[in-house]
């Protein structure tokens, strides 16, 4: 079981890396200016607050994960 926590965890961080690369590339150097456009950057904080939720939703995941392998808590 240890082998498939552990792919899991590797895979999930994986995931993680993505989420922070997208969030990354929506924060640099955007192609607008948020004072003179509203509604894209209403769209950006959007899309920000999915990320920053999937990505606390991945480390609980991972922590419980990492909890099951060794029998504790985090």
């Amino acid at each position: 079981m240890a082998t498939n926590v552990s792919e899991r965890i590797h895979t999930l961080q994986d995931v993680l890396d993505a989420l922070s690369q997208q969030a990354s590339a929506a924060t640099t150097d955007p192609d607008f200016d948020p004072r003179e456009d509203m509604g894209e950057a209403l769209y950006l904080a959007g899309q920000l607050m999915a990320i920053s939720q999937t990505t606390a939703a991945i480390r609980a995941m991972i922590a419980d994960l990492w909890a099951t392998n060794t029998g504790g808590d985090t």
